[in-house]
């Protein structure tokens, strides 16, 4: 008799110890949405090596600069001139910069003839001339720029010429130095015409920058774990600032405006716009990057660290016993909301919420408004008010934290990794010399938290081919 009392009397109190608790998960309807993005600016010096351009220009020019093989041709006076000249170049074109101004010097062999005796003199003997062979360096200077057509402009000029042997003939007795050096100058004009049209038609910067601009907007992957997440360019403009030199190597100021958006899946669909639109000149840009992104994390990768810091969790609370079993996040309008399944104590679920914010100093999200939920807290009032009065929901609230640091700082990676497997680094070198990340605005969605973040840097762009 004493036996069975003592079991139900143990029921009675283990009863009262554990109390079932009679919640229900909060109702919420909420639309999918979108985190307004501003525009993104690439501005970058776009630096070309002066050996490229020296390699263009040797294939531009070509060896042979001028070839006169005639004796009949008319000087400045009217008269005919009676020499044949011909120019060739004799080593590679060298080039020193000043801005936008190439100053570019190349080593000549110079074969002339003078016609000393024609047939209309002595009609029965064949024409005499002395030939000649001398060496001299012209000096030229080019002013490049480009124009809204992506087209280069080059302007030509002729600077000097520095003889490298004496030009005597007849036993030295006849200095040709000022012949020469007349007829080079009358001829000149053509030749800086052909040059200006070999050095635009060898050098294609529209074809270049045309290629660029599609190959952009090729999405990025950033994330592969949980599903495939890519970033995708789509550029608006380019602006063209300063043309300048440095380290002996030719810098385009230039920067590039664009949207970026987020694609999802293995393969996602994307368009490309394939026009280049018209160049814009700038007097002056900054070198700055300043790109938005956009970033999600979604309820399944929170909810596994959220069951990291809270399953298997016990918590002495006013002298009660409590074990989390489980947790759950979501989203619900602005707020976050948070299901944990108890036992002990007090079983059941109970639901908090709150509303995320990021926090930069410790690049961490946290929640501000944290509290339990409205029906929670009815249930709890009326039979287990110590729950409410403790320090249970700031203990919760502090495993609430999701850090963001690692995931901020594969960003770069990510997307130097794309560029180099999206192929477009195959003829230019992207070089990223400092980054700055900061979250900026935080959206609740029904699959995710939304992260708009903002990325400072400075860079460069090296072509590797033109």
């Amino acid at each position: 008799m004493h036996y069975r009392f003592f079991i139900w009397l143990m029921l009675l109190v283990g009863s009262l110890a554990c109390k079932k608790i009679h919640t229900a998960r909060p109702n919420c309807t909420t639309a999918y949405v979108d985190i307004p993005q501003d525009t993104s600016y690439l501005s970058t010096p776009l630096v070309i090596p002066t050996q490229l351009i020296e390699d263009k220009l040797n294939l531009a020019v070509g060896q042979d600069i001028m070839n006169d093989d005639d004796f009949e041709s008319i000087n400045t006076k009217g008269k005919k001139d009676k020499l044949k000249l011909k120019i060739t170049r004799l080593g590679d074109i060298q080039i020193t910069w000043k801005n936008n101004v190439a100053r570019y010097q190349t080593p000549v062999v110079v074969l002339i003839e003078r016609e000393i005796v024609n047939k209309h003199t002595l009609p029965l003997l064949k024409s005499l001339a002395v030939k000649t062979k001398f060496s001299l360096r012209i000096i030229f200077e080019t002013t490049i720029d480009i124009g809204t057509d992506w087209k280069l402009e080059t302007s030509t000029k002729f600077v000097s010429f520095e003889w490298l042997s004496e030009v005597k003939t007849l036993g030295g007795l006849i200095d040709l130095k000022k012949l020469i050096e007349r007829r080079l100058i009358r001829k000149m004009p053509q030749i800086l015409i052909k040059m200006d049209d070999q050095i635009r038609s060898t050098v294609h910067i529209d074809r270049m920058v045309g290629r660029i601009w599609q190959k952009i907007q090729k999405p990025v992957i950033i994330h592969r774990k949980v599903g495939l997440v890519w970033l995708k360019i789509n550029p608006i403009q380019f602006e063209l600032g300063t043309i300048t030199t440095e380290n002996h190597n030719l810098l385009i100021q230039g920067r590039l405006s664009a949207t970026t958006q987020t694609l999802f899946g293995k393969n996602p669909a994307y368009e490309v716009d394939t026009i280049l639109p018209p160049l814009v000149k700038r007097k002056e840009l900054t070198d700055e990057a300043y790109i938005y992104m956009l970033s999600e994390i979604s309820y399944t990768d929170i909810n596994i660290l959220l069951n990291r810091a809270l399953k298997g969790k016990v918590l002495i609370i006013s002298g009660h016993r409590i074990k989390v079993t489980e947790a759950e996040a979501w989203g619900c309008g602005s707020n976050l909301n948070l299901r944990l399944k108890i036992k002990g104590a007090v079983r059941g679920d109970i639901y908090f919420q709150g509303v995320p914010r990021y926090e930069a100093d410790s690049q961490q999200i946290v929640i501000q408004h944290f509290d339990f939920e409205v029906v929670t807290e009815e249930a709890l009032l009326a039979s287990a008010d110590w729950l409410l009065h403790s320090s249970f929901k700031d203990q919760i609230q502090q495993a609430l934290s999701i850090q963001l640091g690692d995931k901020i700082a594969k960003i770069p990676e990510a997307i130097m990794a794309g560029i180099e497997n999206g192929k477009v680094g195959t003829k230019l070198d992207l070089c990223i010399e400092q980054w700055d990340f900061q979250p900026k605005q935080l959206l609740i969605r029904p699959d995710d938290i939304a992260i708009l973040i903002t990325v400072k840097a400075k860079a460069s762009i090296q072509l590797e081919k033109i």
